[in-house]
């Protein structure tokens, strides 16, 4: 049997799946059921929207999520929960595009040299 994907019952807010990246990964290399990442089912776009329809539906709330990541330069630029230190959209953080988060973060580190930007981005 597999874990609900969203429900009472599902990762909460804070689980690695809610971040869009790694869900959309995990569905192109999983989905459905007994592919594998050498030869996936799902072009990369219908990854990525089964990952952003899953992690947009309701799941439980982790608490204390505000002090995830003290360093808000290391966050993840999809880590779908704030504070975040960049000032973009908050959706932006769940939805993407990435790549302006990236940027501004970047920016930030450079004039915060002791917080180096995340490098394990994809």
């Amino acid at each position: 049997m597999t874990p609900p994907l969203w429900g009472p019952d599902s990762f909460n807010d804070g689980a690695g799946m809610t971040r869009l990246i790694n869900a959309a990964n995990f569905v192109h290399d999983n989905m459905p059921n007994g592919v594998t990442w050498q030869a996936p089912a799902l072009t990369t776009e219908d990854a990525w929207d089964v990952a952003a329809f899953i992690d947009s539906q309701p799941r439980p709330h982790k608490a204390k999520l505000d002090r995830d990541f003290p360093n808000r330069l290391q966050k993840p630029v999809d880590a779908p929960y704030g504070p975040y230190v960049d000032g973009l959209d908050p959706a932006q953080h769940k939805l993407g595009p990435f790549q302006p988060i990236r940027d501004a973060i970047k920016e930030l580190a450079a004039r915060t040299p002791q917080a180096p930007p995340r490098t394990d981005h994809r």
